[in-house]
């Protein structure tokens, strides 16, 4: 059994996954940025602000992230904040780290360096022990124990050892191409903002199913260039995880794309209160496949239309005029 696991980020995810490994691991600690939520946790056994129901197991405790000089006993730290804020804080407690094996769940791009949550890690610990860890999960569910499947990327066979170990109540698939899961994370999280752009305005099945498919062969595209995994297609972290954030609609950024076709949130947007990964990383995906001279027209269109130099009609009106070939 692994003895101390640190947790920085006592959000959904983070509670969720510190109660899902709390039963393979010695002592989990989450990591937050608030007192009230630190307090929660180790007085009432509960995160109120997240899963106000759950009983967290007893081996679970919370610190202030400000106090985490302990956090250098722990065997793994997994980062589960948004991607915009993992290098200030992986900047804050990099001395404490470089022992540790490293595993994030964070899903973004850091803009303008273009780089992966694990590039910045690992620059800003030069620690070689990271682990990219995605798949088809929400939060909630992993929370109250249902069945969930990842994918565990990492080249290194004692990480994927302890990974295998720690999160025993999922089922996982590995892959050797740490980036190449990451970015699956970026992309699924970009099309499912374009399936609830289509789906505002075309909404029949065929219509829906048409553009998923379309939308699934252009990720596929931008990955047959970028990984080295061949088999990343079938993996937790593509085909599985792009289909749930993209169809279900308690999916954060599928409800960006309705809002904005609905008109309800206003174009042009990037920033929130709430986190939408992916309106924070199209243009980095964009860019990243114009350096491999990749074709993304539905990328585009995401981007087209939340940078509001369209609208969703008359963009989606173009994007049709598109010729798709297999």
């Amino acid at each position: 059994m692994i003895g101390n696991v640190g947790i920085i980020g006592a959000g959904s995810m983070g509670t969720a996954l510190a109660q899902s490994i709390s039963r393979q691991a010695g002592e989990v600690t989450i990591y937050g940025r608030r007192q009230e939520v630190v307090d929660s946790i180790n007085h009432d056994r509960s995160n109120t602000n997240y899963f106000p129901g759950l009983l967290l197991n007893p081996n679970i405790h919370a610190r202030l992230i400000g106090d985490g000089a302990d956090i250098q006993d722990c065997e793994v730290v997994i980062i589960a904040v948004p991607s915009s804020e993992v290098r200030s804080v992986i900047h804050t407690i990099r001395d404490n780290v470089r022992g540790a094996i490293l595993v994030t769940v964070s899903k973004g791009l850091e803009y303008p360096s273009l780089k992966t949550m694990s590039e910045i890690i690992s620059e800003e610990t030069g620690n070689p022990e990271i682990a990219s860890f995605s798949g088809p999960n929400f939060a909630d569910e992993i929370a109250y124990g249902h069945i969930a499947g990842a994918t565990v990327g990492t080249d290194s066979p004692s990480v994927r050892a302890a990974i295998s170990e720690l999160f025993e109540e999922f089922t996982l698939d590995f892959s050797d191409d740490v980036r190449a899961v990451e970015l699956c994370g970026v992309l699924k999280n970009v099309y499912a903002i374009g399936t609830g752009m289509w789906d505002s305005v075309y909404s029949n099945y065929n219509e829906h199913y048409t553009f998923l498919n379309i939308c699934y062969k252009e990720m596929c595209s931008f990955l047959e260039v970028i990984s080295r995994d061949k088999e990343i297609f079938t993996k937790f972290c593509c085909f599985a995880d792009f289909n749930l954030t993209a169809n279900v609609d308690k999916s954060r950024n599928r409800t960006l794309g309705l809002m904005v076709g609905k008109n309800i949130i206003k174009a042009p947007y990037f920033e929130s209160g709430v986190t939408f990964e992916g309106a924070k990383s199209v243009k980095g995906i964009l860019e990243l496949a114009n350096r491999q001279r990749i074709n993304m027209p539905i990328a585009t269109f995401v981007y087209e239309v939340l940078s509001g130099n369209n609208g969703l009609r008359k963009t989606a009106d173009l994007l049709l005029k598109y010729k798709y070939r297999s």
